[in-house]
């Protein structure tokens, strides 16, 4: 009980400082609109549930798509419902955005946010363009300020509670993170979603509860209607149930009741995952309804120029940074030194390689570290 309490103490006073560190000086920038990303998102979030503004290549393509809207809902001047790609106003390209790269969840979660502190404190700056970076802000910051805790939650599923204290410790003063609470884009909530998913794909590994697999189809859903690069979160799934139904299967007398139940557990989890996906990121898919389930050829083409804009074969000033930068040792600079801290970065350096060394010697309770290790690995890789 002592023990209990005393981790508890400890946690909170890390969410507490942790806390304070992200939302410290949010307009940091005093409204100058600094952060190009967070400019374009502030600006499509405060856009999006006005009027139906088409985007279409040339102007016969445009009046077509109006036309048609405006056919289909005349009471409305033709903005549809929600699932309705080519007329909802609440897709960016229907507001005159021609190009939207990024997931919808956070976008419509600061602008409900905001409309909803604008009814409350009757100021209607927080949902415009003028004050909805700021609630965007506060939103990253508390995704970041929970990312300590479910850090913590990770630590204690995988290890003991000391592990889990010094783990959410270093997030806590991570500089990334405090860094990305003052933004108003998707990466923190994003971020949160993916430490979720992380969190219940260990749980799975651990013990194989239905609940765990269903809340990372939960996690992993809101995670790719935030960003949709985070589509290899669903492998650590298949990655945490395999040595769990390897044994069954190569056992004499396998036990058909966890097997039946890990099974069910991942179509559970991947259909909660697509179920979230069609819902909090609709534009995804053409509509008009719900199952309208063919893809948006707007959304194909704007992830498709989003992959040709960061490969290098496009000439553009964001791409100039990148240029005879070392494959690895830049990245591992920036993400060692100045995304985590010399601190932080060094143990998570020194214990990536010792994890990953313990499962290549096949160590005895060396699993328990392979999901961390393959995530960091893969993507870093």
């Amino acid at each position: 009980m002592r023990k209990d309490l005393l981790t508890a103490a400890l946690l909170l006073c890390l969410l507490l400082a942790g806390g304070w560190l992200r939302y410290n000086g949010l307009n940091w920038d005093d409204f100058t609109f600094l952060h190009p990303d967070e400019r374009f998102l502030t600006d499509v979030a405060s856009s999006i549930g006005g009027r139906l503004q088409s985007t279409e290549a040339d102007d016969a393509a445009r009046s077509a798509q109006v036309t048609r809207c405006q056919e289909r809902y005349p009471q409305s001047g033709g903005a549809g419902p929600y699932f309705d790609a080519a007329c909802s106003t609440l897709n960016p390209h229907n507001v005159g955005k021609g190009i939207y790269v990024y997931g919808t969840l956070p976008l419509f979660l600061a602008r409900a946010t905001g409309e909803l502190l604008a009814q409350v404190s009757g100021d209607p700056l927080h949902g415009s363009f003028f004050g909805l970076h700021l609630v965007w802000r506060g939103l990253s910051a508390l995704a970041e300020t929970a990312t300590i805790l479910v850090v913590f939650l990770i630590g204690v599923t995988l290890h003991e509670r000391r592990t889990a204290l010094l783990a959410a410790a270093l997030y806590a003063a991570a500089v990334l993170s405090i860094q990305q609470a003052h933004f108003g884009t998707v990466d923190a909530i994003a971020n949160l979603c993916c430490a979720l998913g992380l969190l219940f794909a260990a749980r799975v590994q651990r013990r194989a509860s239905l609940v765990d697999y269903a809340l990372f189809g939960l996690c992993c859903g809101c995670a790719l209607a935030s960003r949709i690069n985070l589509a290899p979160l669903a492998g650590l799934l298949v990655l945490a149930a395999v040595p769990r139904i390897l044994p069954q299967l190569r056992a004499r007398n396998p036990m058909p009741g966890m097997l039946r139940r890990d099974g069910a557990g991942l179509l559970l989890a991947g259909g909660l995952t697509l179920l979230i996906f069609r819902v909090l990121n609709p534009y995804a898919f053409s509509g008009p309804g719900f199952f309208g389930l063919a893809p948006n050829p707007r959304w194909l083409e704007d992830i498709g120029e989003a992959r040709r804009l960061v490969s290098g074969l496009v000439d553009f000033p964001p791409n100039w940074q990148w240029l005879a930068r070392a494959p690895w040792l830049f990245p591992l600079n920036n993400i060692l030194l100045w995304g985590l801290g010399p601190a932080l970065g060094l143990a998570a350096l020194a214990s990536t390689l010792w994890a990953t060394l313990r499962l290549l010697q096949r160590r005895p309770e060396a699993l328990r570290n392979l999901l961390p290790v393959v995530w960091v690995l893969g993507f870093f890789g």
